[in-house]
Formats: structure tokens, sequence, C-alpha cells
């Protein structure tokens, strides 16, 4: 009984001993945006936005945003408050598609703005944003 109760031991100590390590997510996502197919958009006020991005990761994807601001909020001169529209996703999986449709308000500021697309997975890891220039007159 206690070489059976000794051997039992020891499987169990080898089987969780033998436990494979999981090797850590670094790879980033990857965002393919689809619409606009290029990357500057000529639009006025009233229009319509159609946005689409697909979003892809190796392991789990976390969450996802689109982002519209006026262009000079990078440190360039700013006219103005501009329009400014944001919107996070929790999304989920391997693969996740987004599309927006979003209308440009009647009393948008003109001039230059960026549409800008993120995507963080599960481990943290963030893609590198896609930005596609908005020119509204």
């Amino acid at each position: 009984m206690k070489k059976l109760l000794f051997l039992s031991i020891a499987t169990s100590m080898l089987f969780t001993a033998c436990k494979k390590e999981e090797t850590p997510d670094t790879q980033k996502p990857v965002i393919t945006v689809t619409s606009p197919a290029s990357d500057h958009l000529d639009k006025e006020p009233g229009d319509t936005l159609n946005l689409a991005a697909l979003l892809t990761d190796n392991v789990a994807l976390l969450n996802a945003k689109i982002d519209i601001h006026k262009a000079g909020d990078h440190g360039h001169k700013i006219t103005g408050e501009g329009w400014e529209w944001a919107k996070v996703y929790v999304i989920s999986g391997t693969e996740h598609s987004l599309t927006e449709s979003i209308v440009i308000p009647a009393d948008a500021e003109l001039g230059d703005y960026h549409i800008t697309f993120e995507a963080t997975d599960k481990a943290g890891n963030a893609a590198t944003p896609v930005v596609v220039d908005l020119h509204i007159d």
C-alpha cells in the first residue's frame, strides 16, 4: 500500500514538474484599414465618414479605438477648437472587424484632421497606430 501511495505521489510530482512553460505574447496586433481606401480624405460638413478596419492578433485582442481630432492637436498650430469624435471598443478573439458611419457635424470647423485607428492585445502589446488624414472644407 505504501508503494502504491509513493508511486502515486511521485507520478503527480512528475506531471506537475513537467508542466510546459507558456511563451509570453510579445507580438503586436495588426491594423488593416479597409475604408477609406487611401490615407487621405476630403469631406465637407454634413458628409458621412464610412470607416472600417480589420484587427488581428496572434493570441487575443483586448480593445480598439477610433479617434478623430484636429491635426494641430499633435503640437502643430491649432486654430480654434475643431471637431472631435472618439470611441473605444472592447473586443476579443484573434480577429475583429470594426465599422463606423460617422456624420461630420454641419458646424464642424474647416481644416485638417486625423482619423487614428488603435488596438491593444490582452498581453498589453499596442499595434502601430494607423492615421488617415481628413480635410474638411
